[in-house]
């Protein structure tokens, strides 16, 4: 490491490395415990229940097919199927795991950019994204949004390590090796199960020895990798693997990386205009990385170099964009679905799901992230004028251009703003460095004042949402979500299951047109149906029905043979109601009159 690239290491109010490895440990640890405590708390969602559906398929019978007509992407189902299979099954708080950790990492990639916004800039930027209700809450969820944040940064950060030539450190040698064993986790199935002979155990076996065999040729291939250029066109084939995974889990990526490559060039723009008219000022650290495309190309090499980086970049980007949607090259329809989801998506994104209108995200983010919008407007404010420090504008107009882009069209869901709140994070961190480090005593006393203030709003907030009103319907980010009144039904179900002597073997018809994520809850109960419609039966230990909608009906077919037991809220508007049949129900049963009673 040069001297200059050292002096741009070191920030000031955190030059000892031991301040800022404490700080670094803290905004990480914050960001596991609001993440992975008490995760079984909420109810899982109706999206949730829908990817548990699609996990349980590919977790028993290894089956799984793309289907782009209002599903996302393979990548989530895959990366949870290793995490069923290495914690013990499938459970929702194992699956919620696998989701939580990619909301963990986006705190630590993000300390990996105090070369761009100062090392304040970077722990500032960590501990809002720690603490941002949004993120937590979403990191929290079963379902793609997280990954897919994170596959955003993951590009960015690889990109800009590449254009500076770094070698390749730790982190980004554990990632590309991650991508490697996925790459070839196909062979060590497709082995074993050739091998195997329907042999279970013997399956394990022949699977553990050739994934050990493959592990020690992917450490041949790191190190080869290492060898060439110090390692640095790791980061390229970082970027381009990541791009296909970030393709792999949401349609919606091309708007990311189209945003991103206008920001590009609108940084290049603006400093073009300004040329010879900059801020003057004493060179600070944060002018080090040039970030350009003349240092891009640089990097990129010459000769054969240059051919090598080029298609092996490419190759990487085609294999595990196939990988995926081909399921792992069980299911090659999936590769063409791929391109459908676009013209479906199209036609998806044409209607407003929350019907909270055009300024919805601004609404949102406003009641529960406003120091992180506040904080991203000032930032901005300061790299525009400044028009130094080539990330923190890029960071600002990442921004502005996905709030811009999803405000625009009319789909809208509440974790689509995690999107552009990624970058606004990066450029309110950057405002806090900056009037720490750059505007003197006033300044540094703004700088502690605003951080302040802002930890202790979104910590508040990040409370509220998560664990107290996290089924309300008027919070931001609570979309459409699961009562917590809804385990009690569970609950009741098990029970009496019990109660009937078959346990998991109990028959539950369901009825109701209305039922997920009871799916989800349901998934060991081989016997549980979801007709979603009137099915007469006489024998089934339980039918769940929808309360209101289907009282007269119940009552006309059930009555003679099921009690009505409770009525439990699902989500808003929807209302279920458990029938138990008469000898199993006992003293708490009701004649089937009753219903309209509660």
């Amino acid at each position: 490491m040069s001297i200059e690239e050292t002096k741009g290491e070191e920030r000031g109010g955190f030059g000892s490395d031991a301040t800022w490895l404490l700080g670094c440990v803290a905004a990480t640890a914050l960001a596991a415990f609001l993440r992975f405590y008490w995760l079984a708390l909420k109810p899982f969602h109706h999206d949730e229940g829908v990817n548990g559906w699609f996990l349980t398929n590919l977790y028993r019978d290894g089956v799984y097919k793309y289907d782009p007509e209002n599903y996302h992407g393979p990548t989530l189902y895959y990366i949870s199927l290793a995490f069923t299979k290495l914690l013990g099954g499938l459970d929702t708080v194992t699956v919620r795991w696998s989701v939580a950790i990619w909301g963990v990492l986006i705190v630590v990639l993000a300390l990996f950019l105090k070369r761009y916004i100062g090392r304040i800039g970077a722990l500032t930027a960590a501990a809002m994204l720690a603490l941002s209700p949004g993120m937590v809450f979403i990191s929290r969820y079963f379902i793609h949004e997280i990954f897919f944040v994170f596959l955003s940064l993951a590009i960015v950060v690889s990109i800009v390590f590449f254009i500076e030539r770094r070698k390749a450190g730790p982190f980004a040698i554990g990632w590309m090796a991650l991508l490697l064993l996925v790459s070839f986790f196909p062979t060590t199935l497709n082995i074993a199960s050739s091998l195997s002979s329907s042999d279970p155990d013997r399956f394990v076996y022949i699977a553990v020895v050739v994934f050990a065999v493959e592990v020690v040729l992917v450490g041949f291939v790191i190190r080869m990798l290492m060898v060439w250029r110090d390692g640095r066109p790791i980061y390229l084939l970082i970027a381009s693997a990541s791009a296909a995974l970030f393709f792999a889990t949401k349609e919606t990526a091309f708007i990311t990386l189209g945003t991103m490559l206008i920001a590009v060039f609108f940084v290049w723009l603006w400093r073009r205009m300004l040329a010879g008219k900059l801020v003057s000022g004493p060179k600070d650290e944060l002018d080090d990385p040039e970030l350009n495309w003349a240092d891009f190309r640089d990097a990129l090499g010459s000769g054969i170099d240059l051919w090598l980086v080029v298609i092996a970049s490419a190759l990487a980007f085609i294999y595990i964009f196939v990988l995926f949607f081909s399921s792992f090259f069980t299911y090659p329809e999936g590769v063409s679905k791929a391109f459908e989801a676009y013209a479906i998506w199209t036609k998806t994104g044409s209607r407003d799901h929350t019907d909270n209108g055009l300024f919805a995200y601004l609404n949102w983010a406003m009641k529960v992230e406003s120091p992180i919008v506040l904080l991203s407007v000032i930032g901005t404010a300061i790299a525009f004028f400044k028009a130094r420090h080539r990330f923190a504008m890029f960071a600002g107009l990442w921004t502005l251009g996905l709030f811009l882009a999803y405000t625009m069209i009319p789909y809208k869901t509440p974790w689509l703003a995690l999107s552009f709140l990624l970058p606004a994070c990066f450029i309110g961190g950057y405002a806090i460095n900056e009037l720490a480090c750059s505007m003197g005593s006033l300044g540094r006393i703004a700088a502690i004042v605003l951080a302040g203030v802002s930890f202790a709003i979104l910590g508040y907030q990040t409370y509220n949402v998560n664990f107290v009103d996290y089924d309300d319907e008027k919070v931001p980010y609570v979309y459409a979500h699961t009562r917590r009144e809804f385990l009690d039904m569970v609950a009741d179900i098990e029970r009496f299951a019990e109660v009937s002597g078959k346990g998991s073997e109990t028959t539950v018809e369901v009825v109701s047109p209305d039922y997920w994520p009871l799916v989800w809850y349901l998934r060991d109960y081989p016997k549980a149906i979801f007709h979603g419609k009137f099915f007469d039966t006489r024998t089934a230990e339980m039918i769940v029905a929808k309360k209101g909608e289907q009282d007269a009906e119940a009552i006309r077919r059930y009555s003679a043979n099921y009690a009505y037991y409770a009525s439990y809220p699902l989500r808003p508007g929807v209302e279920l109601m458990l029938l138990v049949r008469k000898d199993l129900a006992g003293p708490d049963g009701r004649e089937m009159y009753r219903i309209g009673a509660k």
